[in-house]
């Protein structure tokens, strides 16, 4: 019987079902449904090569035990739609195997997803959501980590530690900052210690509760609320002050997977003060946020559309 739920699996994962009608079945299955989410994921995949045995093993640890602590270098903080033990082992086999190329180590989250990231030197790297980060495997020759989307660091002293991104470049010695580079947008938060910001050839040194913004183009101080020990999306939620709309629906669009289309009579200078926990429903989030500015919204599979009330 056990033995006969494997090679099902097997056939899935490597599209050898003899015809649709034997892959449907075995879709109503008691062992599709048990394994339902995970194998999804590999589903249409035929380009991964993977040691079978070892990934049905590891499936099964993953669903039958809970990660013991400190056994992994990649932690997942958040995601939605996978229990944790199994995030857990997924994240680290796609991280670790699929993607130790070059040299080189990469981790990445999709939407909905956190991380934390244990270094060689003991340094810490938490990703947020749709984020990538890479770095060479001879940590100690370089301690260089190329980063896309969201990463705050908790670096430990040693050897200059740079933070590379399309966008800008941070260099510090030890210290606690968040970099953020999505698109043509890029901020560099220092919460502890200084960090070096170079940015269209500039450089600028920020210290403790100082945060650079491609958009101003200049430093700023953070003062009264505005001061936090990390941010927020460390601790699984977000929180605006007097935040422009389109800052806000793009938070959302990364925790729910999700795209926004304004109708164009909405107020561009719009701005929202409020939170959410992403452990909160996608709707709970949508209704107070609409509610708080007075707007409608329609959602059409990914799409939502926003409209005043």
């Amino acid at each position: 019987m056990e033995d006969n739920k494997v090679n099902n699996i097997k056939k899935f994962m490597n599209f050898e079902f003899s015809s649709e009608e034997e892959k449907e079945t075995f879709k109503t299955s008691d062992t599709y449904a048990e394994y339902k989410e995970i194998i999804e994921l590999f589903d249409n995949v035929k380009a991964v090569h993977y040691n079978e045995s070892e990934v049905l093993q590891k499936l099964d640890t993953a669903r039958l035990t809970k990660p013991i602590e400190n056994e992994k270098k990649v932690i997942p903080l958040y995601k939605k739609r996978l229990p944790l033990s199994v995030a857990a082992s997924l994240l680290l086999f796609v991280s670790v195997y699929l993607f130790n190329i070059d040299n080189n180590l990469e981790h990445y989250t999709l939407a909905g997803e956190s991380v934390e990231i244990l270094l060689p030197d003991a340094s810490k790297v938490w990703l947020n959501a749709k984020s990538e980060v890479a770095y060479n495997k001879d940590w100690e020759t370089s301690r260089e980590i190329d980063l896309k989307g969201e990463g705050y660091f908790e670096v430990a002293k040693g050897k200059t530690f740079k933070v590379k991104t399309s966008q800008g470049t941070v260099t510090v010695l030890g210290t606690k900052f968040n970099v953020k580079q999505r698109h043509d947008f890029f901020e560099v938060h220092c919460y502890e210690g200084r960090v070096s910001v170079l940015y269209n050839g500039k450089g600028t040194i920020l210290k403790a509760n100082d945060f650079f913004n491609s958009k101003t183009l200049k430093k700023s101080i953070l003062k009264g609320k505005g001061i936090t020990i990390k941010p927020y999306w460390v601790e699984n939620m977000s929180v605006f002050e007097n935040t422009p709309i389109d800052q806000v629906l793009a938070d959302i669009s990364l925790q729910y997977d999700v795209v926004f289309i304004k109708n164009n009579n909405l107020n561009k200078d719009l701005k929202y003060t409020g939170s959410y926990h992403y452990d909160d429903t996608e709707e709970m989030v949508l209704n107070v946020f609409c509610e708080s500015l007075g707007l409608a919204y329609v959602k059409k599979g990914k799409n939502i559309y926003l409209n005043k009330k």
